[in-house]
C-alpha cells in the first residue's frame, strides 16, 4: 500500500508493501503452527477430526476450523444427546448438552485442544509472528 499526504508544506509518502507482505506471511506461518502444535491435543480415533482442518478465509485469514459433524461436540468435553437419548442425531436434528463429561482414550488428547496447546506454545507463536512481521 502507498500512503501519499500532504502536511503544511511537507510531502509524506509511506510505502507498506512490504510490511503487509511479511503481516500477510505471519498470519500464514502462525496458522500452520497453530494447527500442527494442536494435533497432539486432537482426539484420534480414525484420524478424520485431525484431517479435517480448513481455513474458511484463506491459509492468510485468521480462522482454523476443524470441519466434521461432530467436532463442536468433541471440543467441548460434554456429551450432547437428542431429546430421546441419542449420541447420534440426524441432519438438522438438535442436540443438548447434558452434565456428563467426554473421555478421551488416547492419552493426552482431550476437548479445548486450542487451549491446550496455546498454553504450551504461545511465546514460540508470539516469537515466529514477531521475527516474521520485523524482517525485511
Amino acid at each position: 500500500m502507498r500512503i501519499d499526504k500532504h502536511v503544511g508544506c511537507v510531502n509524506i509518502s509511506l510505502n507498506t508493501s512490504r510490511i503487509d507482505n511479511n503481516i500477510l506471511e505471519a498470519q500464514k506461518l502462525l496458522n500452520e503452527q497453530v494447527v500442527a502444535d494442536c494435533e497432539p491435543y486432537v482426539p484420534f480415533n480414525q484420524g478424520a477430526l485431525r484431517n479435517s482442518v480448513r481455513y474458511p478465509q484463506g491459509i492468510h485469514g485468521g480462522v482454523i476450523e476443524y470441519d466434521t459433524p461432530y467436532a463442536h461436540y468433541i471440543y467441548t468435553g460434554i456429551l450432547y444427546l437428542t431429546k430421546d437419548g441419542r449420541s447420534f442425531a440426524q441432519r438438522h436434528e438438535k442436540k443438548y448438552p447434558t452434565d456428563r463429561i467426554l473421555e478421551y482414550h488416547e492419552p493426552g488428547t482431550g476437548s479445548k485442544w486450542f487451549e491446550s496447546a496455546k498454553k504450551d506454545h504461545e511465546k514460540e507463536w508470539i516469537d515466529l509472528v514477531k521475527r516474521t512481521v520485523g524482517k525485511d
